[in-house]
């Protein structure tokens, strides 16, 4: 089979159609806080719970991947494709995907030194 795509539009390709819904997909499931275990995320399609030892604390939030933290407090953050998760809510939280991969994620929270670091919940665990 004949490559025809050449590499720079492959990047434009890859940036254009599938950059944000990898990031949709590796989000999905089940991560737990490594400095504290109690607390979780569990990101299910376009929705994202919240809960601590078992209870929710914020449930179904809608969140989205951004380029940046608009419509948030934190309007002015550097403009970075598809770095930042945005909750929908009366008031809208903006986190910065620092590393996300199949088994880390590590989040910053704008305005917050200490970065929330989790791994993906097996059903092991």
């Amino acid at each position: 089979m004949k490559e025809v795509t050449t590499i720079k539009e492959s990047k434009i390709i890859d940036k254009l159609n599938t950059s944000r819904d990898v990031i949709y997909n590796q989000l999905q499931g089940n991560w737990v806080n490594t400095q504290n275990p109690l607390s979780t995320l569990s990101f299910n399609n376009n929705t994202v719970v919240n809960s601590y030892d078992g209870v929710m604390v914020k449930k179904n939030l809608e969140f989205s991947v951004q380029d940046s933290c608009a419509g948030t407090n934190f309007k002015d953050t550097p403009i970075e494709k598809d770095k930042y998760i945005v909750t929908t809510s009366a008031t809208p939280e903006c986190y910065y995907i620092v590393t996300l991969d199949e088994e880390n994620l590590i989040l910053g929270f704008w305005g917050v030194e200490e970065a929330l670091r989790f791994k993906k919940k097996t059903e092991n665990l």
